[in-house]
């Protein structure tokens, strides 16, 4: 790719030298328009470092965003969902169940050992989902229904911003409803090209682009 098409990396976005920045900070910055302070670690599970960090904050009394409040609700899914729905954000159909569900539909589990969806569109592979995603019909699991003509969509956000231009006022609701800086989304886009929100996930900062690294380092100043 020739050199106008491609911008060239400086040394402050060059993927290593922001990931020595942000570690060394622990990845902690703070927006420069306005000065909130943001945990930019990007993995928020429960009791990992990451976690702690905001713990810490706000045992000693300083804001920080996300709170631990905030991981923690961000990642159950009806919990996510539930919490789009107050703020007016679009939601698929859904239900929860620990056995029987009509395909086609998404679906994520809802205990503490699992982590991975699974897209079920045929009745023949409905009952082996179910006893996995249930652990034998012992956990409950959210059941997302897929509309006909709907399609699937993954989309990166980063501070309120997504790279992808269609995306971005996504990014930015899911910023100002659910304050997690770092975010991987899951959306179910309708035929009518109507957008659903669906899911969020983890998006660790050392998975970052170089175009979500330039745009940190615009918005974020990192705490010496």
């Amino acid at each position: 790719m020739s050199s106008h098409t491609q911008p060239k990396l400086t040394p402050e976005t060059r993927p290593g030298s922001a990931m020595r920045r942000a570690t060394a900070c622990g990845f902690l910055g703070r927006i420069t328009s306005d000065g909130m302070r943001v945990n930019l670690a990007g993995s928020y599970d429960y009791l990992e470092l990451p976690y702690y960090r905001s713990q810490d904050e706000e045992i000693d009394g300083s804001e920080i965003v996300p709170t631990c409040k905030e991981m923690l609700d961000a990642y159950v899914t009806p919990i996510f969902l539930e919490k789009a729905k107050i703020a007016g954000l679009p939601i698929p159909e859904y239900y929860i169940t620990n056995s029987y569900f009509e395909p086609p539909v998404v679906v994520d589990p809802i205990n503490p050992f699992m982590t991975k969806s699974r897209t079920v569109l045929k009745a023949n592979r409905r009952e082996s989902a179910a006893r996995s995603m249930t652990r034998n019909f012992t956990y409950s699991m959210c059941c997302q229904e897929i509309p006909p003509g709907a399609r699937i969509v993954y989309v990166r956000a980063v501070l309120g911003w997504c790279a992808m231009k269609k995306y971005r006022q996504v990014a930015a609701e899911v910023w100002r409803v659910f304050r997690i800086p770092l975010a991987r989304l899951r959306l179910i886009v309708l035929a009518d090209g109507t957008i659903l929100y669906s899911d969020i996930s983890q998006l660790p900062f050392e998975k970052l682009h170089r175009r979500e690294l330039e745009h940190i380092e615009k918005m974020v100043t990192w705490d010496e």
